[in-house]
């Protein structure tokens, strides 16, 4: 090889190396700016938020300190899950900047960094206000990355402040949603439907459905009396421990021949004729009205009544009775609860249920209303052609 060919080569290797590590920097998703490792909100302390209201599109959710807890602004101060703020407000308070991305208003949307005024926006504004009405921060919150940091580990949310075109990748998980359900626990009615012993369903124009769960057999006087006999007949115990054995499985075959509780039935129906579509429809029924789950909720002057209005009694077996009424506003669904209950436990119950429910209603999702309020023409099977 001639020194004029060697050198040539060499260069053409140096050009090489130098265009690699020109293609890796540019590439490498973990190329970083000047400000990576800064914090997003520098200085922030979760205690100073008095209210946080997060935005997308036209819906929002405004949450306001009561204390040591926060409840919901624009809900008329429905309880939050504080649990739910913490989610948010500890990671906001402990985001980094890792990568710098886009500074260009037209690619955000690739990053869910859009306007979120839009109507269809993705993204989500996150504003922050103090004890005396200063703002703190507002940041624009994006779409996640998995498994930022490598397989199997934590992803990172991509970010930009208000007022500030860069965009960045932060090293947490911030899931902040403008709907209330995500805000509150959602689940605001749960009863045990195996002690549901009735229900009555009312609905304006359609011919009322009664459930009913049909009472145990009762135990007949000769049985009592065998097994009385038999009780007596027996030897006592020759210690404490032999006795307390005995006791244990005396319980346990008691439990053992304890039947289940007898299945719901229809009262009256379905007639004489014609068939259920779902032979267990009653025990669907119960089901479904022993656990609700809210997508929204509003406070309550009344009880609402009239025509628009059906009605969903509930009695448990030594328990609270609970009184259902559900409406429909446009397309949605909303239900309102009154519970009652006599005797100690059930009065306990109900309080229960009304410290959680009383003066609000919620929006519930249509599957769930359309579950619960049953036709009769529902449940039958159509005649045979």
């Amino acid at each position: 090889m001639t020194p004029k060919n060697f050198v040539y080569l060499a260069a053409v290797a140096a050009a090489s190396v130098l265009l690699a590590i020109v293609s890796f920097a540019a590439t490498n998703q973990w190329s970083t700016g000047q400000q990576a490792g800064e914090k997003l909100l520098p200085g922030f302390s979760p205690r100073e938020v008095a209210e946080l209201e997060v935005r997308q599109g036209d819906n929002a959710v405004v949450l306001e300190r009561k204390g040591s807890t926060f409840v919901l602004k624009n809900r008329d101060g429905y309880p939050v899950d504080v649990a739910k703020v913490r989610s948010v407000l500890g990671p906001l308070e402990v985001a980094e900047l890792i990568e710098s991305k886009t500074s260009k208003a037209e690619r955000y949307a690739a990053l869910e960094l859009e306007d979120p005024a839009g109507k269809t926006a993705k993204s989500r504004l996150v504003k922050l206000t103090g004890a005396k009405g200063n703002t703190i921060a507002e940041v624009v919150i994006g779409k996640q990355r998995a498994e930022a940091y490598g397989a199997g580990k934590e992803a990172g949310t991509y970010v930009r402040k208000v007022g500030d075109a860069q965009t960045w990748l932060a090293n947490v998980e911030l899931g902040v949603s403008a709907a209330v359900k995500d805000w509150v626990k959602t689940t605001f009615l749960t009863l045990e439907s195996d002690k549901i012993g009735r229900i009555g369903i009312e609905i304006p124009g359609e011919q009322a459905l009664k459930i009913e769960r049909p009472a145990p057999p009762a135990a007949k006087e000769k049985d009592t009396k065998d097994a009385k006999g038999k009780k007596d007949a027996k030897e006592p115990a020759k210690d404490a421990k032999e006795a307390t054995k005995d006791a244990k499985e005396t319980k346990e075959t008691e439990e053992a021949k304890t039947p289940p509780p007898a299945k719901l039935a229809f009262v009256a129906f379905p007639p004489e004729g014609k068939k259920l579509k779902d032979a267990g429809a009653a025990e669907t029924l119960a089901r479904a009205v022993s656990s609700i789950d809210l997508e929204d909720v509003r406070k309550l002057a009344a009880p609402p009544s009239g025509e628009g209005v059906s009605t969903v009694r509930i009695e448990l077996k030594d328990g609270p009775t609970a009184t259902l009424r559900l409406r429909r506003d446009g397309d949605a669904h909303w239900l309102s609860i009154v519970v009652t209950g006599e005797g100690e436990a059930a009065k306990k119950a109900a309080e229960e249920i009304a410290a959680r429910t009383k003066d609000w209603e919620f929006r519930i999702p249509a599957f769930k209303a359309e579950a619960i309020l049953k036709k009769r023409s529902d449940l039958l099977e159509a005649p045979a052609s």
